[in-house]
């Protein structure tokens, strides 16, 4: 994965909360598939509804979850886009 990779969420995704727990259901209808996503990634999935790259996006989550950027965090990032990706959940934004 290229640092300067733009990714976007898919889009007519939806969302189900599900009661007393902190993961949600998504539903992708272009795939047909159901993924339980816990909090951390629905953050980012909602905000990689606009282009974003990795950097961006890792400066999100931690500034959201007042964390400190930290290797770790990069890394983790790296994996949830990765997944994201496997899933058909997000898409790559060409310039």
């Amino acid at each position: 994965m290229n640092e300067s990779t733009r990714w976007q969420s898919v889009n007519h995704i939806e969302t189900y909360s599900t009661q007393g727990d902190d993961d949600t259901i998504v539903y992708n209808p272009l795939s047909g598939e159901t993924h339980q996503l816990n909090l951390m990634a629905i953050d980012a999935l909602n905000f990689m509804q606009q282009p974003a790259n990795l950097q961006s996006l890792t400066d999100h989550i931690c500034l959201l979850y007042q964390s400190p950027n930290t290797d770790e965090i990069n890394q983790q990032m790296r994996q949830l886009v990765e997944q994201f990706d496997d899933l058909g959940l997000i898409t790559v934004c060409w310039p």
